[in-house]
């Protein structure tokens, strides 16, 4: 079961995930400044820049993203791309939206691949892309999926402008469903596109949702079991939000005045082991997390733990409970980039296989993309966890 709580502590409202009662996700619901994740914007072009191949945007009044050139062309909005120009000049309007944070002297990251996701359905500028989630393992789920979007006659119609995504959630529902959001994105797309193209001022188009709704949309709505917040104002704008949605949820209220919902939850301790380089293992072995400016570092060490018997037995338990923590850890951490984890050496190949096993089960928890690398020549584990909001300990 995963269920997701909202509420205060420190004047600052915290969005938390927990799997299973296991707390993965910490969120301060601290905005950027205005620019979030998923905010789409009619975008002037400001300025490229060969050196470092990317486009500053204006994306309004008071902020600007860069536009990575190597990105899918965006959008223009202005004037028609002729053959053999792959790419956008300054001064361009086009369509964009965010998809990084700023991120201390960094602006925001922007994409022209526009998405709109639902619980079901993924919708984006990726023209005839039609796909069903890996997820969803089951063959037969998989061919009615695929013969439902074959049939389909909006995906068949429209797949030369839009692609299409079915989402987890859809291995557990009715087709109708399904379609009903299929073509609902679908028509939402449409007039995005059509209010952009009579629009000359740029400035956003869509967003300024609630940071905890957008937070929730990007965990994947479907797997949310259950919301509990002590924020009478956040019950009240998600009953509307999933009424609007059409969608049944678990929502409650707490509402002992007497003793605070994060003394209940121990949120001051959580936050206190969150900004700790140190964190202990069950076995009596920990982890030491190093964020600097180039990289994250992780440093396995045995601690108080003791094997009695196998020494090589006793070192696998030890980097497979770090394995697990330290993927926890980068998601409750939100730490991203390019990330160094030294386990305890290990002289057997087939334990290292393990280890890197157990994190690749363990990354695929995380909404957020994270990849194992390879072991380095100096048994160094190298893995990457792509960058969108801010670390916690930048936002505390």
């Amino acid at each position: 079961m995963n269920r997701v709580v909202i509420t205060q502590f420190n004047n600052i409202d915290f969005l938390l995930v927990y799997e299973e009662d296991e707390l993965v996700e910490c969120h301060p619901l601290i905005s950027s400044g205005g620019v979030q994740i998923g905010n789409i914007y009619l975008g002037r072009v400001q300025k490229k820049v060969k050196n470092i191949n990317s486009a500053f945007i204006t994306l309004d009044g008071e902020h600007v993203g860069y536009l990575p050139l190597d990105d899918k062309p965006a959008l223009v909005l202005n004037r028609s791309l002729p053959k053999g120009l792959s790419s956008i000049a300054e001064n361009d309007l086009i369509l964009v939206q965010v998809e990084q944070e700023p991120q201390k002297m960094k602006q925001a990251r922007v994409t022209g691949n526009i998405n709109l996701s639902g619980k079901y359905v993924a919708l984006d500028m990726d023209a005839g892309k039609i796909g069903i989630s890996k997820k969803i393992s089951d063959n037969e789920t998989r061919d009615r999926l695929k013969a439902l979007l074959e049939s389909s006659d909006t995906v068949k119609s429209r797949c030369m402008q839009y692609g299409y995504v079915l989402r987890t959630a859809c291995g557990d529902t009715d087709d109708s469903d399904i379609y009903a959001e299929l073509t609902s994105l679908t028509s939402q797309m449409d007039k995005l596109i059509e209010c952009a193209t009579y629009k000359r001022r740029t400035g956003l188009l869509y967003g300024n949702k609630p940071e905890y709704i957008t937070l929730m949309e990007s965990y994947g709505i479907g797997r949310v079991t259950e919301i509990k917040t002590d924020n009478e104002e956040v019950y009240d704008n998600l009953i509307q939000y999933y009424r609007t949605a059409n969608i049944s949820m678990n929502i409650s209220v707490y509402e002992d005045k007497a003793y605070p919902y994060y003394k209940l939850l121990g949120l001051e301790t959580e936050i206190s082991k969150l900004l700790n380089k140190k964190v202990w293992l069950k076995s009596g072995g920990f982890l030491m997390i190093e964020p600097t400016e180039a990289m994250v570092v992780v440093d396995v060490n045995t601690g108080k733990s003791i094997g009695k018997k196998n020494r090589d037995a006793h070192i696998l338990k030890i980097n497979l409970e770090a394995a697990k923590e330290t993927a926890r850890q980068l998601r409750l951490r939100n730490l991203s980039g390019i990330i160094m984890v030294d386990f305890i050496n290990m002289e057997s190949e087939d334990d290292k296989q393990k280890v890197v096993e157990c994190l690749k089960s363990e990354f695929a928890k995380d909404k957020i993309s994270t990849h194992f690398i390879e072991i380095t020549k100096l048994d160094v584990f190298e893995i990457t966890r792509k960058k969108q909001r801010r670390p916690l300990h930048e936002l505390l």
